[in-house]
């Protein structure tokens, strides 16, 4: 086992298997990741919280929960949010682009960001949990026009 506190990390993801106790999940990925983002290159994590998230779009790892916190506490960390929801949009995922879509961003974003949640909801591996989360969240931003 290698000394680096990032690597014990990864290797910690890598093979978390979620237990049926929604609770137990929560505390065992705040376990891990206690004193995360005190560290030096804590960025290098990114991927493996994708790949988990990735692994279980159904699971349940807090609503944000430490997960999503951890990731939107990474600067830079939108292209892979992009990425991750092209290959295996997630409950979480999705989630992420909602609280993104309600900060301040400029029209072209809104709409890059907006796509990419319909795409979501068309993603052939999309759960049906996913889709429907994708779907509402999507209904939800559609304008109000007049009847």
């Amino acid at each position: 086992m290698t000394d680096d506190p990032i690597d014990r990390i990864i290797a910690a993801l890598d093979k978390f298997e979620p237990s049926d106790y929604d609770a137990d999940n929560l505390v065992r990925v705040v376990e891990i990741f206690t004193g995360f983002r005190s560290l030096r290159q804590h960025a290098r994590g990114m991927p493996a919280i994708f790949s988990l998230l990735e692994r279980f779009p159904d699971g349940q790892f807090g609503s944000p929960g430490p997960l999503v916190h951890e990731l939107e506490a990474i600067p830079d960390y939108l292209p892979l949010l992009r990425d991750s929801l092209r290959r295996q949009p997630t409950h979480l995922t999705v989630l992420m682009v909602n609280r993104l879509l309600d900060t301040k961003l400029s029209n072209d974003h809104r709409e890059a960001w907006l796509t990419e949640l319909r795409a979501a909801f068309e993603h052939p591996l999309a759960s049906e949990q996913t889709r429907k989360f994708a779907e509402a969240s999507l209904e939800h931003r559609q304008p109000i026009r007049d009847a």
